[in-house]
């Protein structure tokens, strides 16, 4: 009988996932951040395509503090490279997806995408210092991308203000339900193996 607690084993396999999960994550980022509304709009790519590399986590790792573990690690390592606010909301909602999950006793597909719903969550914080210090936040931009692309991005936050973060929730949330049914697709015979109803 399998223990329900973490082993080292499964530390493990948190590190090697939230690693890939962050290495795509970045490379999505890059590549839809050459334009200001794309890059907005990253938590809606990363919710579809990040979905896969969630799904076989959560279904390799089915023990309570996985997903809380993963969100950790990706807060950490967002907020080490500057995204400070990552961390704080990186933990509650990771606790909130954990409480998902485990509501499904780690054998539900259905909690484990809702659970991812509200996991994708995590990419709102890291946009938080858009928000809180504009200024600041888009005289890197134009040191990185020129004056261009950071006065089109203080433009659309004096525009939009909070109805741009709302926006960013409303995408994110979207494009973790695209994903999670395009995971649930492509890995069907993955879940079917390991036990998932």
């Amino acid at each position: 009988m399998n223990s329900k607690k973490l082993k080292t084993k499964d530390l493990i396999y948190a590190g090697a996932f939230a690693a890939i999960y962050i290495i795509i994550l970045a490379i999505i980022v890059s590549v839809v951040g050459i334009v200001p509304i794309a890059y907005l709009m990253s938590p809606l790519f990363v919710g579809i395509i990040c979905a896969t590399i969630y799904m076989m986590y959560v279904t390799k790792v089915k023990k309570f503090g996985a997903i809380l573990i993963l969100a950790c690690l990706f807060g950490l390592i967002m907020s080490s490279s500057g995204h400070f606010y990552s961390i704080l909301g990186a933990i509650p909602i990771g606790i909130v997806a954990e409480l998902i999950a485990k509501a499904g006793n780690y054998n539900s597909k259905k909690m484990f995408s809702l659970s991812y719903l509200v996991f994708n969550l995590t990419m709102i914080p890291p946009f938080l210092q858009l928000y809180l210090a504009t200024d600041s936040f888009v005289e890197v931009s134009i040191e990185y991308y020129g004056q261009e692309y950071g006065d089109a991005i203080g433009n659309l936050v004096s525009t939009y203000g909070s109805m741009l973060l709302l926006m960013q929730v409303v995408v994110a949330i979207i494009g973790a339900a695209i994903g999670v049914t395009l995971a649930g697709k492509l890995s069907a015979k993955h879940f079917e193996k390991a036990g998932i109803i």
